[in-house]
């Protein structure tokens, strides 16, 4: 069996970013359910040839099952290192390939920060710049799409925030997995871990560091690029207490620093942004077996309690310094984690592969 995975950028190999991570994840998952991936990623140049290679194999006879494809934070025409779109038909080119062919197309958009006025990543024109170039995007994917993925199951709020997504389009909710072969230690050491970007404007932890201000007896790891921190180093220096380690880990150590947390934190400040998206991170933390404690106004803590994963609490320092006078008796603790081994083979990557390939062979059947 064949199929073919998309990923319009060029790839960093060390990383701990869902941007890098989550592909690999995938890749392996499609590998792992049978698959022979072709797989099309690197600079436009690069994707170009492959694209080319694959009009090849396309011509000879070979057969692919499906095309997955994931979207970049920038439109996909701009993911050059200069930001500027001189290939600016290379993704659309294979679409249109998978489609003449017809072999269903399914993406993942991966995030829509870019409709929330309040996110400002970049200065204004550049913002209009590129928010032209989603919106460009986005009509590339009304026109050769059968599928489109998102984290949550906010369909109608989606729909609302992106009004020039094809409302006919097929919408299933695809979180990222849960990865069943991490190392699980026999006893977990009294640290709690965060792991990620710390820019303030997004991931703002200020609260998060400020209570474990107040609790010298527990220790708060967090674990974020060397890039980031010296970036926003400024900001949180003031927060900074013996109980509060600063780590740059990936790979190996990165999974060695989770795996030995006791509980793991994606709490940050109030934000119409967090209503509609799930992080990478969540059921990264439940790999593993990491009981997530979240703000209770975002997606991600609904889930939690919903799922009985973690902790949804107010998103202050009063809130959670009341949760660590009240820390879960380990009765408590070991129930939550039997209750995460659950979660967690309902949600695994090999799961998430088999839904991609399910509901893209329905519609291969169709065209056939």
């Amino acid at each position: 069996m064949k199929c073919i995975m998309h990923i319009p950028w060029k790839m960093i190999d060390e990383s701990v970013s869902a941007t890098e991570v989550r592909p690999r994840k995938m890749k392996k998952a499609f590998e792992d359910i049978g698959y022979n991936v072709f797989f099309i990623t690197g600079s436009a140049s690069e994707r170009n040839k492959q694209i080319k290679e694959l009009e090849r194999s396309l011509e000879s006879g070979e057969k692919y099952d499906f095309l997955y494809s994931e979207s970049s934070t920038l439109p996909m025409q701009l993911t050059e290192s200069h930001h500027l779109p001189t290939h600016p038909f290379t993704d659309k080119s294979l679409f249109a390939l998978a489609k003449k062919n017809r072999i269903p197309i399914g993406l993942f958009y991966r995030d829509y920060y870019w409709v929330f006025p309040e996110i400002h990543r970049f200065n204004k024109i550049k913002t209009l710049y590129t928010k032209l170039f989603h919106i460009i995007e986005l009509q590339i994917y009304n026109r050769f799409l059968d599928v489109i993925y998102f984290s949550t199951d906010l369909y109608d709020m989606t729909l609302e925030k992106l009004r020039y997504l094809d409302k006919d389009l097929k919408f299933y909710t695809l979180p990222s997995g849960a990865d069943l072969s991490y190392p699980q230690p026999e006893k977990k050491e009294n640290y709690f871990a965060f792991i990620g970007d710390i820019g303030p404007n997004r991931h703002n932890i200020k609260v998060l560091m400020q209570t474990f201000n107040l609790f010298p007896q527990y220790e708060l790891r967090i674990c974020t690029p060397q890039k980031c921190w010296n970036i926003n180093k400024q900001y949180y220096e003031p927060y900074l207490t013996p109980n509060i380690k600063i780590l740059h880990l990936v790979n190996e150590e990165a999974q060695e620093f989770l795996s030995k947390a006791k509980y793991a934190f994606c709490y940050f400040s109030e934000s119409n942004y967090r209503k509609y998206t799930l992080p990478y991170k969540i059921f990264d933390y439940v790999g593993y077996n990491l009981p997530i404690i979240c703000n209770e106004n975002d997606y991600s803590g609904q889930l939690i309690k919903k799922l009985g994963i973690g902790y949804s609490i107010k998103h202050s320092v009063k809130a959670l310094s009341e949760w660590l006078n009240n820390i879960p008796s380990e009765a408590e603790y070991t129930l939550i984690i039997d209750n995460i081994e659950k979660v967690k083979k309902e949600n695994s990557w090999l799961k998430r592969a088999e839904t991609v390939r399910n509901t893209l062979i329905s519609f291969n059947k169709g065209y056939k």
